[in-house]
């Protein structure tokens, strides 16, 4: 009997880590990858909509991509442009060319929409950005709330935050959106800064993408250096892996440990706007309403992500 395939839908703002995720989903052969919405991030969406066309041209992906969301619910584009340039994607090596000029056609949230109303209870969705997409789509049809099997996130933090000292960037983005989607009453797995701290790489994960010697690994080799160095100028502090931990739980969830919470978006403090804030005395003091990943064994989380992207990229 074949197996059943879990049917995904990737919402993005890439960004470098997204492009790993992308990887890991596009060579998974246990799921069936149904299309990709893109909202303002790491960059305005023009632009991680463009990179999202490079990728997959890159990368000869087949799954659509949709472009979403240009703004946040409520108030002014907060982007990663500061750290990570215009482009959302610094490197040290050589750029992705170009891919196409536009991909899918119509809006990304009409297509999220169309996509869980015709995979109801079979779809999940993960979010690797500002959850601006996902609340709008919510918004405009509150039916799909329930034909969401679960929403798998990278975003928030059970302690400090990294955009600010109390939230993480793609809540911190667009709290509302992000408050909305943690009160609709869909599934919800979050994975945090306080889990992605867990998994770290450095030059030695650059020198081996290097080694792979083909030209995508070496242009991808250039775009993690650049990512590592973030953190130091030669590469030598341990930098956390974000978003790809949302497509290693799919191909392996033994490597990770949750805990039930209830988690509300704060969107009033002057110094904590953004902050996910996670009550674990749960039934007692709250509903749950999240499981949130606590425990990763980083190691192996990691040394999967490598063995994978060599496989993928020689």
């Amino acid at each position: 009997m074949d197996k059943t395939l879990k049917k995904i839908w990737l919402d993005t703002d890439p960004g470098f880590d997204d492009w790993l995720t992308m990887l890991l989903l596009g060579s998974n052969p246990d799921i069936e990858w149904l299309g990709v919405s893109v909202a303002t991030g790491n960059a305005p969406v023009a632009i991680t909509y463009d990179n999202a066309l490079r990728i997959k041209a890159n990368d000869g992906l087949t799954v659509p991509i949709y472009r979403g969301c240009e703004q946040p619910l409520v108030g002014e584009i907060e982007t990663a442009q500061r750290i990570l340039g215009d482009t959302g994607m610094p490197t040290t090596g050589t750029p992705l060319p170009p891919g196409a000029a536009s991909d899918a056609p119509g809006h990304a949230v009409d297509a999220l929409i169309e996509a869980v109303r015709a995979n109801a209870g079979q779809i999940t969705i993960l979010a690797i950005a500002p959850m601006t997409n996902l609340a709008t789509a919510l918004s405009k049809a509150p039916d799909i709330a329930g034909k969401i099997v679960e929403i798998i996130l990278m975003g928030g933090s059970t302690d400090q935050g990294n955009h600010t000292a109390a939230a993480e960037f793609n809540i911190y983005s667009d709290p509302e959106a992000a408050a909305q989607v943690f009160q609709a009453g869909i599934p919800l797995r979050m994975f945090g800064l306080n889990l992605c701290r867990q998994l770290l790489v450095t030059k030695v994960e650059v020198e081996r993408l290097r080694t792979i010697a083909t030209p995508r690994a070496l242009t991808l080799a250039g775009y993690l250096e650049a990512y590592v160095r973030i953190r130091s100028a030669d590469g030598s502090v341990p930098m956390p892996m974000y978003d790809p931990v949302v497509a290693l739980y799919l191909e392996a969830p033994q490597l990770f440990q949750f805990q039930p919470a209830h988690v509300a978006v704060e969107l009033q403090g002057e110094l904590t706007r953004g902050m996910t804030v996670c009550e674990f005395r749960v039934p007692r003091r709250a509903p749950i309403n999240t499981q949130v990943a606590m425990l990763a064994d980083g190691p192996q989380a990691i040394e999967r992500l490598m063995r994978r992207l060599t496989a993928i990229l020689l």
